[in-house]
Formats: C-alpha cells, sequence, structure tokens
C-alpha cells in the first residue's frame, strides 16, 4: 500500500477538484490542510515525479490516471468504512468520518471488498456521497499498467496539453480506438490500434495520460 501522506494527498485533491476541470491552485490544497503553500508545492513535485499527478506552474494540480485510480480507491474504502461504523456499530457520522479515515489506510483491498459484500454493496455513504464501485477501479486504468497482449479502449486523454494532443491525434491514438499493447522500451509503449498489423510507439509520459477500460475478457473476475 501507499505511504498514508500520498494518499491523502491523492485523496484531497481528488475531492477538491470534482466538479472543476481546471487544475486545483495549490493555495486551496494548502488550505485543505492547514500546511504552507511551501510545503504543499515541495510535496506535489514529489508526487510528480513519481507519477501520481500533474503540475502546472502559477495554475495548479490534475491527477494522472494512476493518481485518480489511487484516489477512487482511497475513497471507496473511506466511505465504506463510514457505512459499517455507522450501520452496524452505530457510531455517531462525524465520527465515524474520522476513524474511517484511519481505517482507509490500514485495510488492504481484499478486506475492502469482503466488507463490501458484508453491507449489502452500499451505493452512498452515510453522507450521501457516492461509494465508487469497485468495477471502475478494475477496470479503468492507464495505457501505462498494461501487460504486453491485453486489449483495450481508449476513453479519454488526461491531463490534456497541447503538445501531447498533438502527438497522439497524428499516431491515431484517439478516445474511441481499440488498441492492444505489443510491445514496450524504457521510453514508451508500442500498441497495435484497431485491427491493424501496423503498430505505433507511445511516449511513457503520453501513456500515464491515456485513460482505458479493458476489453471484458480482460477484466479480472475474482
Amino acid at each position: 500500500m501507499l505511504k498514508e501522506s500520498v494518499e491523502e494527498y491523492l485523496g484531497a485533491i481528488y475531492r477538491l477538484r470534482t466538479g472543476r476541470e481546471a487544475p486545483l491552485p495549490l493555495s486551496q490544497l494548502a488550505g485543505f490542510f492547514g500546511f504552507s503553500v511551501v510545503s504543499v508545492h515541495e510535496m506535489v513535485l514529489k508526487l510528480e515525479r513519481q507519477g501520481w499527478l500533474v503540475y502546472y506552474p502559477y495554475r495548479g494540480v490534475m491527477l494522472t490516471p494512476e493518481g485518480e485510480h489511487m484516489a477512487l480507491a482511497l475513497l471507496r474504502r473511506h466511505r465504506l468504512w463510514e457505512r459499517f461504523l455507522t450501520d452496524v456499530l452505530h457510531v455517531a457520522w462525524d465520527e465515524a468520518h474520522v476513524v474511517a479515515g484511519q481505517l482507509e489506510h490500514a485495510a488492504p483491498g481484499d478486506v475492502t471488498e469482503r466488507l463490501a459484500v458484508f453491507l449489502g454493496e452500499p451505493k452512498a455513504c452515510p453522507h450521501g456521497a457516492p461509494i465508487p464501485p469497485v468495477e471502475r477501479a478494475a477496470a479503468e486504468r492507464s495505457l501505462a499498467e498494461l501487460d504486453i497482449g491485453m486489449r483495450s479502449r481508449v476513453t479519454r486523454i488526461v491531463p490534456e496539453t497541447g503538445r501531447r494532443l498533438q502527438r497522439l491525434r497524428a499516431l491515431g491514438v484517439l478516445p474511441g480506438c481499440g488498441l492492444r499493447v505489443v510491445g514496450r522500451s524504457e521510453t514508451g509503449v508500442q500498441v497495435a490500434l484497431g485491427s491493424a498489423s501496423d503498430t505505433v510507439w507511445v511516449l511513457n509520459e503520453d501513456a500515464m495520460a491515456i485513460w482505458i477500460t479493458l476489453s471484458a475478457d480482460e477484466i479480472p473476475s475474482g
């Protein structure tokens, strides 16, 4: 599992950016945590080097597909634990929020899914916020995460920069297109588009920004 501090940042960025398309200003992230902007800036640069987010100077941050994937998994754990604490243990919902904030970092994914089954797969936390479905976490990921031979379909490009969009348009890697990973190198991912036998190389930095949905037979069943 990730360090708790990393998960806290990813979860906070996802929550604070919900409903907006622009990058999240560092001042808002600093205000959320009660940290200085300088401290937040240092952490953001560290997370960017690790591939969890993209920092746009003077504008703010956006999560990469890997970062959003982790944030959704964190929110799922948090909201399921809130449900358990309030519904089963009858803990007050304000206290449940605090305790769930501790349990979300300690419980492994398989325990969380057993909890979901025990609770009857609830759709929302006690405060009404939706619980991210496990299907989304399992099926949606970045091209950079796929193994050789796996087939998928591009759903979106995020973060979208002008140069990145130009490169991908030139390659034919666009939302809606199907692709299959056929090779890898230190700098990129080799993919075959659709049913064509020709392949193209996608830079690693672009592969991390390409959201894909796995073909049905590629999604783990358990």
